[in-house]
């Protein structure tokens, strides 16, 4: 009776096996079948080394970095932001937030009046912020929280000319 039934279930699976290998050797006919072209999702030009201000996406910014147009309004030297002191902080206006990075806790918003310090040892931060008194231009911040966390402080990461 054993033998009966291994010799059954060996039939069945050879069966098996020999149609599935007949229908793969009948499929040769796929030049007549168009397939189907698959297009990716495009993120922009990857030729471009421009980033244009309506191009930039959440994903595409650093965290807790925020893009900002302002009005330059002073630069001041040696100024403490949260007990730190700070050999330049410029003082700008808001006139448009671009985007932001994720993380951000205090976000900024249109004519707000924020300090920002500027990156030590870079003396053409300094010249340029100078050089831009009342004029608008594009920043890229960093929020940084102060120890006590109830402040934040924003350090400025890139400056372009005018917008």
């Amino acid at each position: 009776m054993n033998k009966i039934v291994y010799i059954g279930l060996l039939a069945v699976l050879f069966s098996c096996k020999s149609n599935s290998i007949a229908q793969e050797k009948r499929g040769n006919t796929s030049d007549k079948i168009k397939k189907e072209k698959v297009e990716t999702p495009k993120f922009g030009d990857l030729n471009s080394d421009v980033i244009r201000s309506n191009s930039i996406l959440q994903n595409q910014m650093a965290p807790n970095t925020i893009y900002l147009t302002v009005i330059v309004l002073e630069v001041l030297e040696n100024r403490n932001i949260c007990t730190k002191n700070y050999p330049n902080v410029g003082r700008v206006k808001v006139k448009s937030v671009k985007g932001s990075g994720s993380g951000i806790v205090n976000m900024i918003s249109q004519n707000q009046e924020i300090m920002v310090a500027l990156r030590k040892g870079i003396s053409k931060d300094v010249s340029d912020l100078k050089s831009k008194i009342h004029q608008e231009i594009s920043i890229v911040v960093r929020e940084k929280p102060c120890s006590d966390f109830n402040h934040t402080m924003y350090e400025i990461v890139s400056i372009s000319g005018a917008s």
